[in-house]
């Protein structure tokens, strides 16, 4: 249980209100952000960067006139006060710092646990009414955070592991992901200062400028073209194909999400040119289509009328409700309404007025938000070639501008970002890019229509075990981009950043129209899943199958491996072992284990995402995956292949297993000893064809050769049309009618092979396969 800490009554002034605080000046209060650090620095680029980051937080603290400020919760009550998000940084620096064995003690262990978890609120009605007497006075803060600075400092200064670059297997790496979350905690404590009462801020003295028009604006019905861009054309992007994945051995600081690669493939598209602008998300508002039921998804009704929201939370009211007059709540004022700023709103109220839009345009392709790839294909072209860097091409880190000095920049910064500015621009101040577009990078993120997921050849890494992967989840809406306030590694091309779709950033958002469903890009998610299970179900041990904790309370039930017992079959029955066909591989544990008696291997599986991760076994040996507890709990565990496995006999490859003549496998599909089809034939669209390939092709597999069936037999419309199912009343049934199929063979072998495959910890599938070997007579 926490101690309870009282906390002294705020010092008044003589007129009553609170007295000014003066938070400590340690590093000096900058003006702008230093560019991201680069990793192959040296030492004074470290203190450098440190001091920036510090400095920075300072600055954006001394907004805050008094104590209460400090304390005071946020009106949703589903975020802590400020007081724990000017400690909680710096608590993560000591708590990183021992994990990495740079520091031996803690600094002060009851402010380090105190400090040290933030919310994270599952619903908009998740409110925490916790004990707000916990938190220690602001003095007792102040003091800790100066102890930290100096040992921080100290650190930089004194210690070998700075005499060498950092990389992610350095235990430097914990310090300078203590900048990175400090920065992040930069940009969200910005935003509860936009949400506290403005009598209690000021705009801080150093702050980069506010770039509001200099000309009165009106409360109400702007003028197009005059007090925002009279047009927001929709430019067309062709079909093409992009990159995701930074390197691991660029030079600069990455979450762990960031890291992996994979290629997407986009359809045509159509985007607007800017960012929705607070004038034209005005007319959706005053048109009465923000109140109109039609245009919101079932949650976010449910968000709107639990808040009773009316428009943007930024938005002031500045007259009776239904006169649409409206002032501008920037991060530390109220001010005339900036109509062509970008439009600050959560995921739902974009998506909402996407839905009107689309009404009021009468388009035959509804609007929609972003898709990640979709946000890579409007970048500039050339921001591609940055996943093709290596150290020994140097000039590619330009192409990240956020690690370049504005000096040593060919052309203008034209991006706000980095606390260029300290607020939102005009949607129409920078240039477009290459491609047409404005504000790619910078001013506000962008909300997408993905939900939060892994890249391909994800990792968890051990000093941060829980920062991407409770939020896989499907709760948590992407945003790309990078905002105004976002800073080093959230103002780089790889940030990949997430909230829930009612919480509140510096975000909004441009409209898109397309074909292509994203439905289609949340299957692939589902499919990612799938990926993990298999990798679990091939590689795990018995031990990772299971939960200990509830086997030891009731048991568990014990199967043979699934893997082991289907190569066994081929080897035990095959007469010759030059080569084998691993028929519906999946993630390729079967292909490998057959390869210690076969001189050669070829997987073959339609899923490429299962073809990619056995081809991945078999370049790097292991993989990292995903097992499921439950709900959004998730344990990293490590798919190896036997070090005692040729490797390079194996070879994996993409397709048809009713198509094995295919133009893509000539030359492969030939001169088999063995073929194992292991639960497959029942997920096929014509398991028939499957079969009778190896009755009308002599050449597929040698005279004696065999095929190993295994399949459950479960089959579902939904993959195989009824009047091809493979089954019979009787298990007895189902094994004649595939010996009408294999004319020329002889059955040598049936039986039952059970096996399970765990979804989470408490739910596993029991099945029981129907084995059959079948010899080429």
């Amino acid at each position: 249980m926490k101690k309870s800490i009282s906390k002294p009554a705020m010092p008044r002034s003589e007129s009553g209100e609170a007295s000014v605080i003066n938070t400590a000046r340690l590093a000096p209060k900058p003006t702008s952000s230093l560019r991201l650090l680069n990793l192959q620095g040296e030492r004074k680029a470290i203190l450098h960067y440190f001091e920036n980051t510090w400095g920075l937080t300072e600055s954006l603290f001394s907004a805050l006139t008094c104590e209460d400020a400090y304390y005071r919760r946020p009106y949703h009550k589903t975020r802590h006060p400020l007081i724990f998000y000017y400690a909680h940084p710096v608590t993560f620096y000591v708590n990183k710092l021992l994990v990495a064995g740079l520091i031996q003690e803690p600094v002060n262990k009851e402010f380090e646990v105190l400090f040290e978890t933030g919310v994270d609120e599952m619903s908009w009605d998740d409110l925490h009414e916790g004990d707000q007497s916990i938190w220690p006075p602001l003095q007792q803060v102040i003091e800790y955070r100066e102890t930290v600075y100096h040992l921080i400092r100290e650190l930089i200064q004194t210690h070998p592991v700075f005499d060498k670059p950092i990389s992610m297997d350095s235990p430097a790496w914990a310090l300078v992901m203590g900048f990175e979350h400090e920065r992040i905690h930069l940009e969200t404590s910005s935003v509860l200062m936009r949400e506290l009462p403005p009598e209690l801020l000021k705009t801080p003295d150093n702050w980069p400028r506010i770039l509001l028009r200099k000309e009165a604006q009106p409360h109400a019905h702007p003028v197009a073209g005059e007090h925002y861009p009279a047009a927001n054309p929709m430019v067309s992007v062709p079909a093409t194909s992009v990159r995701l994945g930074k390197p691991r051995a660029w030079p600069s600081f990455g979450w762990d999400n960031e890291y992996g690669e994979d290629k997407r493939q986009t359809a045509a598209f159509k985007a607007s040119q800017r960012l929705i602008s607070n004038g034209e998300f005005y007319e959706f508002v005053a048109s009465g289509g923000y109140l109109d039921d039609r245009f919101w998804s079932e949650q976010g009704l449910g968000w709107r009328r639990f808040r009773n929201t009316r428009w943007p939370t930024f938005w002031v009211a500045d007259g009776p409700v239904g006169s649409h007059r409206y002032r501008l709540r920037t991060t530390f004022s109220v001010e005339d309404m900036q109509w062509d700023w970008p439009a600050v709103v959560n995921y739902y109220e974009a998506r909402a007025y996407c839905a009107w839009r689309s009404e009021r345009d009468g388009v035959k392709t509804p609007y929609r938000l972003l898709q990640e790839k979709e946000h890579l294909a409007i970048r500039d072209p050339a921001r591609q070639q940055a996943g093709e860097w290596t150290p020994d091409k140097p000039q590619l880190l330009n192409l990240d501008r956020v690690m370049v000095d504005e000096a040593e920049l060919a052309s203008p910064y034209e991006v706000n970002n980095n606390l260029h500015f300290g607020s939102e621009s005009p949607v129409d101040r920078f240039a477009p890019n290459s491609l047409g577009f404005q504000d790619v990078f910078g001013n506000v993120w962008q909300w997408c229509e993905d939900t939060f997921h892994p890249l391909p050849g994800f990792r968890i890494h051990p000093y941060y075990v829980d920062f991407s992967t409770p939020c896989f989840d499907d709760q948590h809406q992407m945003m790309l981009g990078g905002s105004f306030i976002s800073t080093g590694d959230e103002a780089s091309i790889w940030a990949r950043f997430h909230f829930r779709p009612h919480f509140f950033q510096h975000a909004g958002f441009r409209i898109v129209q397309s074909e292509e469903n994203p439905e289609a890009e949340k299957e692939r998610y589902e499919t990612d899943a799938l990926l993990n299970q298999y990798l679990l179900f091939h590689y795990g041990s018995e031990q990772e199958n299971r939960d200990e904790v509830i086997a030891a309370n009731v048991g568990h039930p014990s199967v043979p491996s699934f893997v082991n017992a289907t190569v066994d079959l081929v080897t035990r029955f095959s007469s010759g072992f030059d080569k084998v066909l691993d028929l519906g591989c999946a993630v390729g544990a079967a292909s490998f284990a057959l390869s210690r008696s076969f001189a050669q291997v070829i997987g073959l599986d339609y899923s490429q995402s299962f073809i990619d991760a056995a081809k991945g076994m078999k370049k790097d040996g292991s993989r990292q995956y995903q097992r499921h507890e439950s709900g959004r709990y998730y344990t990293t565990l490590n798919a190896v292949v036997a070090e005692d496995i040729d490797r390079q006999r194996t070879e994996f490859v993409r397709g048809d297993a009713a198509d094995l003549h295919a133009p893509a496998l000539t030359g492969l599909m030939q001169g088999f000893d063995a073929v194992l089809l292991s639960n497959l034939l029942c997920r096929l669209p014509n398991p028939e064809a499957c079969l009778r390939q190896f009755v009308d092709d002599p050449a597929l597999l040698k005279p004696g050769g065999i095929l190993v069936l295994v399949s459950p037999n479960s089959w579902m419309p939904e993959y195989t049309a009824q009047e091809h199912y493979l089954d019979g009343e009787t298990s007895a049934d189902a094994l004649t009618k595939i010996a009408s199929i294999l004319q020329g063979f002889e059955r040598v072998h049936e039986g039952d092979l059970p096996f399970m495959i765990r979804e989470h910890r408490r739910k596993y599938e029991y099945v029981v396969s129907q084995v059959s070997v079948w010899r080429k007579r």
